[in-house]
């Protein structure tokens, strides 16, 4: 096993150097759940890691089950421990394939190159988020949605309602449920590629806010070598507080960071500047070159961009309750279909 020291003033390093492991933590969790062959409990799984040079204790390890159940890489049976569902044993299996590494990155780069909207026009295709929910809930969605686009945590307010049994990438749409189509952020890093920017989208995180004001990320996980999108990762875990920051002014969002070329940063201002004229938002910052942003670093000759995540509306209704489950980066959707509530 490979260990990289950071210089122990760098609080960005720390960060970095925390989120991989965690990510190396779920799969190894995976992988000794798999081996077991029958449920297995925390305590048999802390015992395992421990022998694989993972110092993870029985609480830690309760905590990340729950994230990986929430992701639906495993189920509880009973008192007995836990088992890998289908879904996991896929993961598991991707996870530990070399070719793999990077595959979140290859997903939004390709979705990227296939976004084809048009600033001017106001025409083409949008990468999309897809959440599903209780029809009976959806009027309390799109008030949450409405207000967490004022607050300038989402992208967009325009949306596509899916009907029970229309087919979607992931999953069917059950019966009795109804599926909500919001516009991606990476939907920007799409728009300023077909402006001839190179852009690198590298990491997602949350966000601390403060009287109204994004302050930092608290928390970040790299896109480049994830295995598990890192909004997934931060959805599962529950520790944003977007209900809070909406309506007190200070909470937790999710948001995520992309870097272009220092000489790119006027074509990008104005491309930014167009896109808020055509109703997109979620902006909540443009670092100096090579300057950390909001405490993410940045490579040399290049500037950070912050915004917020589209799926931050879907995150509050979850937070007030309501029984909602959210895929990322789901789909490329026709602008033109999709509407303001």
């Amino acid at each position: 096993m490979i260990y990289i020291a950071f210089p122990a003033e760098s609080k960005e390093m720390r960060l970095l150097s925390k989120t991989h492991m965690s990510q190396r933590q779920l799969i190894e969790i995976l992988r000794v759940v798999e081996e077991a062959g029958t449920p297995v409990g925390a305590r048999a799984i802390s015992d395992s890691l421990a022998t694989r040079g993972f110092e993870l204790g029985e609480r830690a390890v309760r905590y990340h089950l729950k994230i990986l159940d929430e992701l639906g890489f495993t189920i509880k049976r009973g008192y007995s421990g836990r088992v890998l569902t289908p879904m996991g044993m896929r993961e598991l299996n991707d996870a530990l394939v070399d070719d793999r590494i990077g595959f979140v990155n290859t997903r939004i780069e390709e979705c990227m190159f296939k976004t084809s909207f048009d600033l001017e026009s106001c025409r083409g295709d949008v990468i999309a988020n897809t959440s599903i929910l209780n029809e009976k809930d959806i009027d309390s969605l799109l008030r949450i949605l409405g207000e967490a686009f004022d607050a300038g945590y989402t992208i967009s307010r325009r949306i596509l309602i899916l009907d029970e049994g229309d087919g979607l990438p992931s999953e069917e749409i059950p019966e009795g449920c109804i599926g909500i189509a919001t516009i991606c952020s990476i939907t920007l890093d799409g728009m300023l590629m077909k402006m001839g920017i190179p852009v690198e989208t590298s990491y997602a995180g949350v966000v601390e806010v403060r009287r109204g004001e994004p302050m930092e990320f608290i928390d970040l996980v790299a896109y480049a070598g994830s295995s598990i999108d890192p909004m997934k990762i931060f959805m599962a875990r529950k520790v944003t507080r977007v209900t809070d920051a909406i309506s007190a002014g200070s909470g937790r969002i999710l948001a995520n960071v992309r870097a272009i070329p220092v000489a790119a940063a006027d074509r990008a201002s104005a491309l930014l500047e167009k896109s808020k004229a055509a109703g997109f938002g979620g902006l909540l910052d443009v670092g100096g070159p090579g300057e950390p942003i909001m405490g993410c670093p940045v490579g040399p000759g290049k500037i950070g961009i912050a915004f917020s995540a589209g799926v931050n509306g879907a995150v509050a209704a979850e937070e007030q309750g309501i029984r909602i489950r959210t895929h990322p980066l789901s789909s490329l959707l026709d602008y033109s279909r999709m509407m303001e509530p």
